[in-house]
C-alpha cells in the first residue's frame, strides 16, 4: 500500500512550487511520488464536458506525459478525470489535487481513479485536514494549489459558471500562462471558454504547437520510448546519468538528496553529475547543497 505523508512547509519533501506562495498551505497529505518535476501542465475544465472535449483532454494529457512533463488536475468528473486517465493510460505521472481531506473521496465515482493515481508514478494531494468534507470554498482553495503546482494552465472547456474559471483566475493572479481551447460558435457549454479568450487567454489550436511553445519538443512515439538526447551549448549529448539527474531538477532549488532519490541514483553519483552540469553552466547551486536549472539549455 502506498505510504501516506503529512507535510508542512518545514519538511524537505514539501513541494518547492508551493513554498513560493505568499501563503502556502499549512499542511499537505500526499500519497504517491514526489511533487517535483521539470515541467508540470494543469489541464482543467467542466464537469459536464462534451464527449469531444473529454477526448481532447485525454489526448493532450497523453502528449504532455510523452514529452516528460506531469499532468496536474483537480480530480473532478469530466475534463479533470479525462486528463488524469490520459496520463495514466500512457504510463505517465499525474498529480490530482483533491478538494477534501484524505478521509473523504469526492467525487465518490473516482475512488478507483484516485487509488490508481496514488499508486504512482504520480501522486494524490489533499491540501486540507484529513477529516475535511467537500464544501464550495474548499474547491476554490484546491484550484489555487493545483495552479501553483503547475507551470502553465490549459482550460479545455468551461461553462459560464465553471470552476475552471476560478482556476483561470488563479493562473492570472499567479502569473502563470493561461491557454484555452476554442470551440465553434454554435457549441453549447463553452461560454466561459469564450469569455477567457475575449479577456486575452492564448488559444490552444494545436497540441504540437502548444508543446513547442513550452519547449517540450516533439511527442515521443509511446510512453515507453527512450528519452531524447539533450545537448548543451552545441556539444555532444549528455550521458544517460546526467540526463536523469537534469530531468529530476526544476527551476526551483532542490536538495542533492532529493535529486538523487528522484533520479534513482546514489548521492555520490548524483553529486558527480551535478558538478559536471554546473561546470557546463547547465545547473546552478545555491543555497549550498541545493541545485536548480538554468534557462540556457536546449532540448
Amino acid at each position: 500500500m502506498t505510504a501516506t505523508l503529512h507535510l508542512t512547509p518545514l519538511d524537505r519533501l514539501y513541494p518547492s512550487r508551493l513554498r513560493s506562495l505568499a501563503r502556502p498551505p499549512a499542511s499537505l497529505t500526499v500519497r504517491g511520488g514526489p511533487l517535483e518535476a521539470t515541467r508540470a501542465v494543469a489541464i482543467v475544465g467542466s464537469r459536464d464536458a462534451s464527449r469531444d472535449a473529454a477526448a481532447f483532454s485525454h489526448d493532450l494529457a497523453r502528449s504532455v506525459v510523452q514529452c516528460g512533463a506531469v499532468v496536474v488536475s483537480g480530480g473532478a468528473l469530466g475534463i479533470d478525470g479525462a486528463a488524469h486517465r490520459g496520463a495514466l493510460d500512457h504510463g505517465g505521472p499525474t498529480w490530482a489535487v483533491a478538494g477534501t481531506g484524505c478521509e473523504h473521496c469526492f467525487p465518490p465515482e473516482h475512488a478507483s481513479l484516485f487509488d490508481r493515481i496514488a499508486a504512482g508514478p504520480g501522486a494524490m494531494v489533499w491540501p486540507f485536514p484529513p477529516a475535511s468534507a467537500a464544501r464550495a470554498g474548499g474547491f476554490v482553495l484546491r484550484n489555487r494549489v493545483l495552479v501553483a503546482l503547475s507551470d502553465t494552465v490549459v482550460v479545455v472547456q468551461a461553462g459560464v459558471r465553471s470552476g475552471a474559471l476560478r482556476a483561470a483566475a488563479c493562473a492570472q493572479a499567479l502569473k502563470k500562462p493561461l491557454w484555452v481551447v476554442p470551440a465553434p460558435p454554435w457549441a453549447a457549454g463553452f461560454d466561459g471558454s469564450r469569455q477567457l479568450l475575449d479577456q486575452g487567454a492564448r488559444p490552444l489550436t494545436s497540441i504540437a504547437a502548444f508543446l513547442r511553445t513550452l519547449e517540450l519538443g516533439d511527442v515521443q512515439q509511446g510512453a515507453g520510448a527512450a528519452s531524447p538526447a539533450l545537448e548543451v551549448g552545441g556539444q555532444e549529448p549528455m550521458d544517460p546519468n546526467q540526463f536523469a539527474i537534469l530531468s529530476a531538477i526544476s527551476n526551483v532549488p532542490i536538495h542533492l538528496d532529493e535529486i538523487a532519490e528522484k533520479a534513482r541514483a546514489t548521492v555520490p553519483r548524483a553529486a558527480a553529475a551535478l558538478l559536471t552540469l554546473a561546470l557546463e553552466a547547465v545547473v546552478v547551486e545555491g543555497p549550498p547543497g541545493f541545485f536548480r536549472r538554468r534557462d540556457s539549455y536546449k532540448r
